[in-house]
């Protein structure tokens, strides 16, 4: 990144007022981000621009030619630690040690989790990259593995080239092409600490019998680990997040642009969702959908996505939405209404309303039609240890409230 760069340092969903932007920057930034991640507004009190982050924490890095460039760091209320602990509690991955300290003290999330990852994938390269064998079709002058007849018959009467399968021992394998295709991604993006970008480069060169596979966040579901590949689930769901949330868009006449911003609300959705997916693993009688598609009129033309809905021998039995907002006095009418239509839709009795915070409410309202909607709240906040033994007890907790729930409403 240029030296003359100018850096502002925002909290989610709040606000730095009468920031010294040149216009073609505040353009890029209304034209590229919706309100709910950075809202650009002329400023009230000087010749600046107010910027108002939204619910998205990360960075955004702006490359202006004219000018200088910006850097807005998005922290995050939640503890990193915390923070963390949620991005990767699908896959068990909470325990980063010294890694996490550059984060701690305040320094950008983009560029530290960068440099935990790429630590994680120097190490695999200095142990060896891992390799196997895998099956390929080719069409080659020799005959090195096993003859395709149904192929070569279709190829013609005279036979310049062999149609074979061969069983190469390689290192071009979905682990590998992960991780390089993140590598890739940080190759292109915009980082504070100016060291970070030539490490980037001399790792991604160790993986140069990898194919340049257009490889995506969902690829990270389909490696299965074993003994020998183990040490890569780390880095790979770490490549995730680069896969997920990492965007580097340059075009002609604009201000190119490389944001890493992780959605808050969604993220807290995703971990809720987890937390119980998990607690429910022992019993037979209880799934759970996620963002499922409901339709809420008889002609099916409005529809409907609880955040989750919790099913007891295959039939709804409670709706849950997350909302990542501060509770008030009672939920929002908007709220009310959205999860009574649900209950009436799904045939079912309880819905909760969950919120981050200690102060969820807690309470329990008695609706028209036999609906039971619930408040409650999961505090994000404290020692990492603090936090995951609220969330292993709140999951319990929300389960056994589940299950003492009345019956179904009959369909």
């Amino acid at each position: 990144m240029a030296a003359e760069t100018l850096v502002i340092r925002l909290r989610e969903n709040e606000t730095q007022e009468d920031v010294g932007l040149s216009p073609r920057l505040a353009k890029a930034l209304r034209d590229n981000f919706r309100n709910d991640q950075l809202r650009v507004e002329h400023s009230w009190i000087g010749a600046g621009y107010d910027l108002t982050a939204g619910g998205s924490i990360g960075t955004i890095s702006l490359r202006d030619p004219d000018g200088p460039s910006l850097h807005i760091l998005i922290e995050p209320k939640v503890p990193i630690a915390n923070l963390f602990y949620m991005l990767t509690y699908d896959h068990k991955l909470a325990k980063f040690g010294q890694d996490l300290s550059p984060l701690i003290t305040g320094e950008d999330i983009f560029d530290s989790v960068a440099d935990i990852f790429l630590k994680q994938v120097d190490d695999i390269v200095r142990r060896g990259i891992h390799r196997g064998y895998v099956d390929r079709e080719e069409s080659a002058v020799y005959l090195r593995g096993r003859l395709l007849v149904a192929q070569q018959l279709r190829s013609g009467p005279v036979m310049t080239r062999f149609e074979q399968e061969t069983n190469e021992f390689t290192a071009d394998l979905l682990e590998n092409q992960i991780l390089s295709r993140a590598l890739v991604l940080l190759s292109g993006a915009s980082f504070r600490n100016p060291a970070l970008r030539p490490r980037v480069r001399r790792t991604l060169a160790a993986f140069g019998e990898v194919s340049a596979a257009a490889v995506t966040a969902a690829d990270c579901d389909r490696v299965v680990f074993t003994r020998l590949t183990e040490r890569y689930r780390s880095p790979i769901n770490l490549a995730r997040l680069f896969l997920q949330h990492l965007s580097l868009e340059s075009h002609a006449g604009e201000t190119p642009f490389v944001t890493f911003l992780v959605p808050m609300p969604r993220l807290f959705e995703r971990f809720v969702a987890q937390l119980l997916a998990h607690a429910i693993t022992a019993s037979s009688r209880w799934e759970l959908e996620s963002q499922w598609r409901i339709w809420l009129d008889e002609e099916r033309r409005l529809d409907g996505r609880p955040d989750l809905v919790l099913k007891r021998d295959g039939r709804p039995w409670l709706v849950l939405d997350t909302k990542y907002k501060i509770y008030g006095a009672k939920p929002t009418n908007e709220d009310i209404n959205q999860m009574v239509t649900y209950c009436h839709t799904l045939g079912v009795n309880d819905a909760v309303l969950l919120y981050p915070g200690e102060n969820g409410g807690d309470d329990l309202y008695r609706m028209m039609g036999g609906v039971r909607l619930k408040t409650r709240g999961l505090a994000l906040d404290g020692s990492l240890e603090a936090f995951k033994a609220r969330a292993e007890v709140f999951a319990r907790t929300l389960l056994q409230e589940a299950i003492h729930a009345g019956e179904p409403i009959a369909l």
